[in-house]
């Protein structure tokens, strides 16, 4: 019988295998980026990786940030080989502290939820960063595995919901004062952050409180993000209205842990078209794929994304100081 089972499975499994090997994704090289386009379940063919390193790096490395961000930093390895706060501040970009401290700041540390704000008062960008699981603690463990265990209102999902979105709209208010923008009309608010931290900002994006003071999230960067992102916490209406417009880039090294998973979810699920808008951006810069742990790393993200953009020939490094000036790099 196990035999019949075997064989049955190779009959299904190996015209898929084939037409992954003989896709142009499979062939993507350092140099380039696969995109998943919205609305789609399989990856188009590969491209320069310029058409999206330029607006990545920085929200990769203010994922780092977040994650390696106290109250567990000796616990946490990173294996980073950039300072990500001295490149971030060099790029423009200042922490925002005014949450690190008071009631909110002693119940996001009860939870393990790691949260920050990140301005840039040239671009007029405001960023909330959220790190990651660290893979010792079991408060992040007990909200990665939400989906399969009793809901007790009491996991860093539902502290965004409940009490993180309400401080920051004051927190945002007292920001945009400081930094002397008179109008909030053009001001940018995004989220991101890695793994657990992924799966939170895209929560953080759907559960903004209404305000008229304050915009909704322009765009999610969602880095190795997990599958769970709170989406049915968040009250239908509220959800809906904050969707609305919303992009999402949920992105990757190839071959990391979470892969697979989104993979397969994306056939259960089709990635959203519009509403939000849902995009899913692979790299390939690692050199070894067989290591799935490894290859989630997002130090590793952040190094290899600089290094590659630095060694870019000199006619795309045109190309990359024109897009800069959008994207926040350098």
């Amino acid at each position: 019988m196990l035999l019949y089972v075997i064989v049955a499975l190779l009959v299904v499994s190996l015209p898929a295998y084939i037409r992954i090997r003989s896709s142009p994704a499979y062939r993507q090289k350092a140099t380039q980026v696969v995109i998943r386009q919205p609305g789609q379940r399989l990856l188009g063919p590969p491209e320069p990786i310029i058409l999206t390193g330029p607006e990545d790096l920085p929200f990769a490395l203010l994922s780092q940030a977040a994650y390696q961000r106290k109250p567990d930093a000796k616990a946490v390895n990173t294996g980073m080989c950039v300072n990500a706060d001295a490149v971030l501040m060099g790029m423009g970009w200042k922490r925002w502290e005014g949450l690190d401290e008071g009631e909110l700041a002693e119940k996001i540390k009860t939870v393990h939820l790691r949260v920050e704000i990140w301005w840039h008062a040239e671009q007029r960008k405001v960023a909330v960063a959220f790190g990651g699981t660290v893979f010792t603690n079991i408060k992040d463990w007990k909200a990665n595995l939400r989906w399969f265990l009793p809901k007790d209102g009491n996991d860093e999902y539902t502290v965004i919901v409940r009490m993180y979105g309400e401080a920051f709209v004051e927190e945002y208010l007292d920001l945009i004062h400081s930094a002397g923008w008179e109008s909030v009309e053009h001001v940018h608010l995004f989220s991101t952050g890695h793994s657990l931290g992924g799966g939170l900002a895209q929560e953080f994006a759907y559960s903004l409180p209404k305000n008229e003071n304050v915009p909704r999230i322009d765009k999610v960067y969602a880095f190795d993000p997990s599958p769970v992102t709170g989406f049915f916490s968040v009250e239908k209406n509220l959800r809906e209205w904050n969707a609305n417009n919303l992009f999402i880039d949920r992105i990757y090294e190839r071959g990391e842990i979470l892969a697979i998973l989104r993979s397969l979810m994306n056939f259960i699920a089709r990635p959203s078209a519009n509403h939000p808008t849902i995009r899913q951006v692979r790299y390939n810069l690692f050199e070894d794929h067989h290591n799935p742990i490894a290859g989630h790393s997002i130090a590793e993200l952040a190094c290899k994304l600089q290094e590659q953009l630095q060694v870019m020939p000199e006619h795309t490094n045109l190309e990359l100081s024109a897009l800069n000036k959008s994207s926040g790099v350098g």
